[in-house]
């Protein structure tokens, strides 16, 4: 029997970060509740940055930050740290007003992660993670590295892709072989290293053949082989959002209550949700939760999960 105090830490907010929903965050995303009053949401999404195919130089779809990171590239390290990054003054207002964990995308390490450790009220209290499309170990290396100074917990989201094997026999039980997304995935743990704070490998689905409408492909067996080989301090995390993506959003919930089901062993396979809720972004708002659905959802995981509530301030 697992005697823990909790079970399942939910991760949720907008894709990118804004000043107007970093007033949702504050005012209804973090005051959400457990049917026994406890406060839900673990943590909040703050992404400035986004990794996008194509660079638009005004900013469009980029994040709230890409145009002083744009600056910030051309400055010597001196200069560099005069300027204000939008999403880290926003960061900060969050956690000082809510409480929650907050959690970023990083696009480049070396440049955004100063300005975050800067902040004391940041201290650990931040997760930061790669993007899908960013595999490089010494990119791990780095967050690791600023994560350890400073007390965060490092994410790793995996790769888009698969492998040689088509999805219905790589995601099989009875599959004996080893993906690329597996080796890679567990090579790029190997970075995190003699770091005290939470390991966090995030489940966002494969763009491969065979995902029908969905975004991403789920494979929660290959999950299920992942989970022993990770190192002691890790968690598993599912991001139903990027994987189940616009086309398909009515399946978002069904796919979340399934997800947080599964078991391995007395043990359940996802130790927590890191996804996308709330009513504004300035990209991929179609795949986001209404504050209505997570109060739901909220709900109806606590009929069986022992959500990790944030404190009270």
């Amino acid at each position: 029997m697992n005697n823990k105090q909790y079970d399942l830490e939910i991760i949720a907010g907008p894709c990118s970060i804004t000043s107007e929903n970093t007033e949702e965050v504050i005012q209804v995303t973090a005051k959400i509740k457990t049917p026994d009053g406890n406060r839900a949401v673990y943590g909040t999404r703050v992404v400035g940055l986004k990794s996008r195919t194509a660079l638009d130089l005004k900013g469009d779809g980029m994040g709230i930050d890409s145009q002083v990171m744009q600056q910030a590239i051309n400055l010597s390290p001196d200069e560099r740290m005069k300027l204000k990054i939008p999403s880290v003054e926003l960061a900060e207002k969050i956690v000082k007003e809510t409480g929650l964990l907050i959690t970023t995308e990083v696009m480049i390490p070396h440049l955004q992660l100063p300005y975050w450790e800067q902040k004391e009220a940041l201290k650990n209290n931040v997760m930061i993670w790669n993007p899908a499309v960013d595999q490089l170990g010494w990119h791990v290396l780095e967050l690791n590295d600023f994560a350890k100074r400073n007390g965060w917990n490092v994410g790793i989201k995996h790769a888009k892709f698969l492998g040689k094997d088509p999805l219905e026999i790589a995601n099989h039980p009875d599959y004996k072989g080893e993906t690329s997304l597996e080796k890679v995935l567990l090579g790029l743990t190997t970075y995190v290293y003699e770091n005290q704070n939470d390991l966090i490998v995030i489940h966002r689905g494969v763009d491969v053949p065979g995902r029908g409408d969905y975004r991403n492909a789920i494979t929660h067996e290959i999950m299920r082989r992942i989970k022993p080989r990770l190192p002691k301090n890790a968690k598993l995390f599912f991001d139903p959002t990027h994987s189940v993506g616009p086309v398909m959003r009515h399946k978002i919930i069904d796919e979340i209550m399934v997800a947080m089901k599964l078991k391995m062993g007395d043990s359940f396979l996802y130790d927590g949700l890191l996804m996308e809720a709330g009513s504004t972004s300035p990209v991929d708002i179609g795949e986001h939760l209404t504050l209505d659905e997570l109060q739901k959802l909220i709900n109806d995981l606590s009929t069986f999960r022992k959500l990790r509530p944030t404190i009270s301030l």
